[in-house]
């Protein structure tokens, strides 16, 4: 609990110009929010009962955390690795939920240090609490906000709230091109998790039409996600396009994963695609990995041929491909190929790997 309580204070820090976005934008998007069987009945933040002993101590601690903060100046890992300030965040947590109020009182005052406000808005997040999405919506909406703060609350939506609630809100985040890439990108990788089929179309749209490597990058990883979700292979010409047009290998490589994850939904174009790339490209990484995470009859001919191929490190890659098939049925090929293995720790992986298969529903 420690460890998890000081990895949420280790940030990352940035800066960017940013216009201002309308109080109407905000509340045009929030009224758009699905309310789902999940949020219906929840009292908003602003509107809970207050308990002035809490709100008094939840004052007091972030008085004490907001020295911490401005002594670090602007080493934010020093704010992580500081006892007194891990002791002072479990205070705020042992407060328990009705602490929250006063907790977004501070998070939304823009007098305080950027990096208190940050530590108390991680707080609404780890909460859990579904009536935090509304307020986290509104930092992350909000262009005049500090764009430290915004990507931490795209951050908390994706990856611990992981509610549709935010899903119209994370799109236009995405869409829009004022923002800063690495909010974009995060709001992508958000959607990745909280995974919404009302994304899948502007993730296409994304896709073809973006500039910005590390936003299209994100966005094919999110739409692998969704696509295989919603067992949705329209999309697969799209990727396939993709991997065999795109410029930027990053973006290739992710597009190998997605067409991955697509064929384990029976596409065969998918994993055609990803053979066809191996043809014509090389053994990697990616594309061997990829052939694993679709599981395919096919695949799997093709990586047990990988298995007798020169380069030991491309022999291993396949055989881990092929565990992750979770077919028994490898496992002899496998161990005939690990038995002329030079390297140890590949010998060590990957017969760790089999027994666990052996194992496995056994």
């Amino acid at each position: 609990m420690f460890n998890r309580r000081i990895s949420f204070l280790l940030v990352l820090s940035f800066c960017f110009l940013l216009g201002m976005a309308t109080k109407a934008e905000v509340e045009n998007v929030k009224e758009g929010l699905d309310t789902s069987v999940e949020t219906k009945g929840i009292i908003p933040l602003e509107n809970w009962e207050r308990n002035e002993k809490i709100d008094s101590k939840v004052y007091k601690i972030a008085n004490e955390l907001e020295k911490i903060c401005e002594k670090s100046k602007g080493d934010y890992e020093a704010i992580g690795w500081n006892m007194s300030a891990a002791r002072l965040v479990k205070q705020l947590k042992d407060l328990g939920k009705d602490a929250l109020p006063a907790i977004y009182d501070v998070a939304k005052d823009t007098s305080r240090n950027v990096k208190l406000r940050k530590i108390m808005m991680s707080e609404l997040g780890f909460s859990k609490e579904l009536a935090v999405i509304g307020p986290l919506i509104d930092f992350l909406l909000n262009k005049s906000e500090d764009t430290f703060l915004r990507y931490n609350a795209v951050d908390l939506l994706g990856r611990i709230l992981k509610n549709t609630t935010a899903t119209p809100a994370l799109i236009k985040t995405m869409e829009d091109k004022s923002n800063p890439s690495e909010i974009r990108s995060k709001a992508a990788w958000a959607i990745f998790s909280i995974r919404d089929k009302r994304a899948i179309a502007p993730l296409l749209e994304i896709v073809q039409t973006e500039s910005d490597e590390k936003v299209r990058r994100a966005a094919i990883a999110a739409l692998g996600s969704n696509a295989y979700a919603f067992k949705d292979t329209s999309v697969t010409p799209i990727i396939i396009k993709v991997v065999k047009e795109e410029k930027s290998s990053s973006v290739r490589m992710m597009g190998y994963e997605c067409l991955g994850t697509i064929g384990a939904l029976g596409d065969d174009r998918a994993v055609s695609a990803l053979v066809d790339v191996l043809k014509t490209e090389g053994p990697n990484y990616y594309i061997i990995k990829a052939l694993g995470i679709s599981k395919s009859y096919k695949a799997k001919q093709v990586l047990k041929e990988l298995l007798s191929h020169k380069d030991e490190s491309v022999r291993f890659e396949a055989a881990k491909a092929l565990l992750v098939t979770e077919d028994k049925s490898v496992i002899p090929e496998v161990e005939k190929s690990v038995s002329e293995f030079k390297n140890e720790g590949f010998k060590r992986v990957i017969s760790n790997s089999m027994e666990e298969l052996k194992k496995s529903n056994d």
